[in-house]
């Protein structure tokens, strides 16, 4: 498939869980019988999946501090204008990039990230076959890419059910709305509260995220 074709891809289209997950959310909701009210409340699980690579990964980048909507709009023009590979992003004005909406910080983030795999530092192949903590580590070395970003990418992209965006606002939202808490967890809170699901809190985040959806609509 060719970059732009990849890129085109990358929509907002909700799909059925694989039957990994669908083997992780068992043993989470039988770990945790709270989270049997989710889809008892929300119904069937639907999720996010997209191929790895570098389109992936700015559209990840997209979403950063943006809602699901002004992200993809971004993204969608961005995919409209430019073939989404490192060599285009390197060789596009930023005044190019600023008309399809994004911002400079995720202009120099790209463009930092291009640079990056154009130079041989970053292989987007090698990172598929690095454990989490080491492929979060690479991503994290790239300025403009945060923990959250690389935790996204590795579960949306590499299927990482290990993989956990505790910082994420939608996550801490459901999950404090789903225990009845009074304060909306941390990071911190909730990975001491979820350690008991490791290695499945990838399944954990992709059942918070479809109730947040869930409460959005009510």
């Amino acid at each position: 498939m060719a970059p732009s074709d990849a890129a085109k891809t990358l929509n907002s289209e909700l799909l059925p869980p694989s039957s990994e997950l669908r083997q992780a959310v068992a043993v989470v909701c039988d770990r945790d019988p709270t989270f049997q009210r989710i889809e008892a409340e929300a119904g069937p699980l639907t999720v996010r999946i997209w191929a790895a690579g570098f389109p992936s990964l700015v559209r990840v980048i997209m979403g950063q501090q943006l809602s699901l909507r002004a992200a993809q709009a971004i993204f969608q023009r961005l995919v409209a204008t430019i073939e989404l590979t490192p060599e285009a992003i390197a060789a596009t004005p930023d005044s190019t990039l600023k008309q399809v909406g994004l911002s400079q910080a995720k202009i120099a983030t790209c463009q930092r990230l291009s640079a990056t795999i154009l130079s041989g530092q970053l292989s987007l192949e090698t990172l598929a076959t690095l454990p989490d903590a080491e492929a979060i580590e690479q991503l994290t070395q790239i300025k403009g890419i945060g923990v959250w970003t690389a935790e996204v990418y590795l579960l949306f992209c590499l299927q990482r059910l290990s993989s956990f965006p505790a910082s994420d606002l939608a996550i801490q939202i459901s999950y404090q709305r789903l225990k009845n808490l009074e304060q909306r967890p941390t990071r911190k809170d909730l990975l001491v509260s979820t350690a008991t699901l490791d290695p499945y809190r990838g399944a954990v985040a992709y059942l918070l995220w479809h109730y947040y959806r869930h409460l959005a609509q009510k």
